[in-house]
C-alpha cells in the first residue's frame, strides 16, 4: 500500500481536481474548496528559484537587517532557520502585544539598513496587516512619506496584490510566494518549498547563490528516500486509535521548529474525523501513548537536514491522511473564531472587559471546570511573555494538575496553529489568558496604533473563548 500512496500523491500533484483519476485518494482529500494544494510535492528546478531571487535583488540592496512579519505557516518555518544560523540581524514578529514591538526596536541597529518582509498568502491576515502597519508608521516617522516604501517587501499570492494595495501598500514591491507564480501551496506547506523559506536562507547564506544551489540539490536528492521512510512509518501508525504523535527533530533547530510541527499536525488532522483525537507533542520522551516520528537519515549539512525533516513530516501527514480519508489541506473550523471576531468588532462601544484575576484564582477556576476525560490543559497567553513567566505558569499548573499534560502557547500564534484541532477536541481544556494592562508606549508608533493592536489581541482571545466556551476559561492576569 505504501508504494501506491506515493504514486497517488505524485500523480495528483500539479493537477486540478477533475484531472486527478477518480480512484486516486487525493482527489477528495488534497483540495481546499476545489483549489489545488499539492504544489509542494514535486521540486521545481533551481532556475525558477534563481529567477525569483533576481526579482527582489533591487529591494535587498544595501539592507543588512531583516524583519519577517507573518502568522502561522508564514513565519514558523523561518524561526528555525534564524535559530540555526544564530544571526542577530534577523527578526520575526508575530505578536500584537506592543511589548513585542518594543523588544524588537531595542535590538534593531541601523534602521536605515533594515528591510521588513511582510508575508500573507491572502494579503488580508489581520495580525500581519496590523503589525506591518505599525512598522510602516515607525519607518514613515523616521524617513518620511517618500522613503519608507524602500524598507518593505510583501510576499503573497499574485491574486492578493490588489488587496494588499487597498491597505496602503501600493508603493511597495510585491513578489509571489511560489517560484512558479502559482497559488497551490498552503501556509503550513510553504516551507521549505517557497520564497518564504528560501529568501531568508539566501540572505543567511550571505546571498551566495552557489551555496544555496548546493543545499537545494542535496535536499532534492534525498526526497525519494524521505518519501519511503514516511510511507513506512505511516503503515506502522495508521491503525492506532488516536493521532497522538511525538515528532522528533534531529539537529540544532529542534526547539525552534516546534511551532511549525504542531501547526502542521494539528491543522492538518485536527477536528477532521469524529472519534479521532489529535495531539502533537514535540521532544516527548519514550511514551506508550504517543507514536514517535523520526526521519533517522544521515544528511550531513544542517540546513539540508532541516529541509528534509520538514518534507518528511509533510509527506507523512499526506500519507496518514490518505489512510484515514482526511482532507489535510483545509481548516474550515478556523472560520468559527474569525466570524465571532467580526461580530464582536461590530459591537463598538459595547465591549465588556475581560475579567481580571490573579494566577492562583485562575488555577482554582480551572480546577472546578476540568473533567477527568480532559487529559491535556493548553494555556494560551495573549501577550508577549517572558520565558520565566511561561515556566512559572507551566510549573504551577503541573503542581495543581499532576495527572494532566500541561502545554503553554503564545497567542495569537496558537490560533493559526492549533485552533482547528481545538474546535472538535474532547480531551483538552483551554485556559486563555490576556493581561489587565499592556504597554502603550513604543517610540515611533502612535498610541492609537498600539491600542488597536491590543484591542484586536483581546478580541481574538474573546472570540476563541466564545467558540470553545464549554471547554475553556478566559481571564486577564493582573
Amino acid at each position: 500500500m505504501s508504494s501506491k500512496l506515493e504514486q497517488y500523491l505524485l500523480e495528483a500533484a500539479g493537477k486540478q481536481k477533475l484531472e486527478v483519476a477518480s480512484d486516486n485518494l487525493y482527489r477528495e482529500i488534497a483540495f481546499d474548496g476545489g483549489k489545488e494544494r499539492l504544489g509542494w510535492v514535486k521540486p521545481l528546478p533551481f532556475s525558477k528559484i534563481k529567477e525569483s531571487l533576481e526579482k527582489v535583488s533591487d529591494v535587498l540592496e544595501g539592507k543588512e537587517n531583516f524583519i519577517f512579519v507573518g502568522m502561522g505557516g508564514s513565519i514558523n518555518g523561518i524561526k528555525p532557520l534564524i535559530s540555526l544560523f544564530g544571526n542577530k540581524s534577523f527578526y520575526t514578529l508575530d505578536n500584537l502585544d506592543p511589548k513585542a514591538l518594543a523588544r524588537l526596536f531595542e535590538g534593531l541597529k541601523n534602521p536605515d539598513k533594515t528591510l521588513v518582509v511582510a508575508i500573507s498568502k491572502s494579503g488580508t491576515t489581520k495580525e500581519t496587516q496590523l503589525l506591518a502597519s505599525a512598522l510602516r508608521e515607525f519607518f514613515t516617522n523616521k524617513y518620511g512619506n517618500t522613503q519608507w516604501p524602500k524598507h518593505f517587501l510583501w510576499l503573497s499570492d499574485p491574486e492578493s496584490f490588489l488587496k494588499i494595495d487597498s491597505y496602503g501598500w501600493s508603493p511597495v514591491k510585491k513578489i509571489p510566494i511560489q517560484f512558479d507564480g502559482k497559488t497551490d501551496v498552503g501556509g503550513r506547506f510553504s516551507s521549505p518549498h517557497t520564497l518564504i523559506f528560501i529568501l531568508p536562507l539566501f540572505l543567511l547564506l550571505k546571498r551566495n547563490l552557489e551555496a544555496l544551489e548546493k543545499i537545494y540539490s542535496s535536499f532534492v536528492s534525498l526526497q525519494k528516500e524521505v518519501n519511503q521512510r514516511a510511507c513506512s512509518l505511516c503503515e506502522k501508525s495508521k491503525n492506532k486509535k488516536d493521532a497522538y504523535f511525538s515528532p522528533v527533530v534531529d539537529g540544532k533547530s529542534s526547539r525552534a521548529l516546534s511551532s511549525w510541527i504542531v501547526q502542521l499536525f494539528q491543522e492538518s488532522l485536527g477536528s477532521k474525523r469524529e472519534g479521532l483525537a489529535v495531539k502533537t507533542l514535540t521532544g516527548q520522551k519514550q511514551d506508550s501513548v504517543f507514536f514517535p516520528l523520526r526521519l533517522s537519515l544521515e544528511m550531513g549539512e544542517e540546513v539540508v537536514s532541516l529541509m528534509s525533516q520538514m518534507y518528511f513530516f509533510q509527506v507523512f501527514i499526506a500519507y496518514y491522511a490518505a489512510c484515514h480519508r482526511i482532507n489535510f489541506v483545509a481548516q474550515e473550523f478556523v472560520e468559527k473564531y474569525k466570524n465571532q471576531m467580526r461580530e464582536l468588532e461590530s459591537q463598538a462601544g459595547q465591549k465588556e472587559p475581560i475579567e481580571s484575576i490573579d494566577i492562583e484564582e485562575v488555577l482554582e477556576q480551572a480546577k472546578r471546570r476540568i473533567t477527568p476525560e480532559q487529559k491535556f490543559i493548553e494555556i494560551v497567553l495573549y501577550f508577549y511573555p517572558a520565558p520565566e513567566l511561561i515556566d512559572r505558569i507551566k510549573k504551577m499548573f503541573a503542581r495543581k494538575f499532576s495527572q494532566k499534560k500541561i502545554l503553554v502557547f503564545v497567542g495569537s500564534d496558537w490560533n493559526h496553529q492549533s485552533y482547528q484541532a481545538a474546535f472538535g477536541s474532547k480531551d483538552t481544556f483551554y485556559v486563555l489568558l490576556a493581561l489587565s494592562s499592556y504597554t502603550q508606549q513604543v517610540e515611533g508608533v502612535s498610541n492609537n496604533t498600539l491600542l488597536q493592536n491590543i484591542e484586536t489581541l483581546q478580541v481574538i482571545a474573546k472570540a476563541t473563548h466564545l467558540t470553545l466556551k464549554n471547554k475553556s476559561l478566559l481571564f486577564s492576569l493582573r
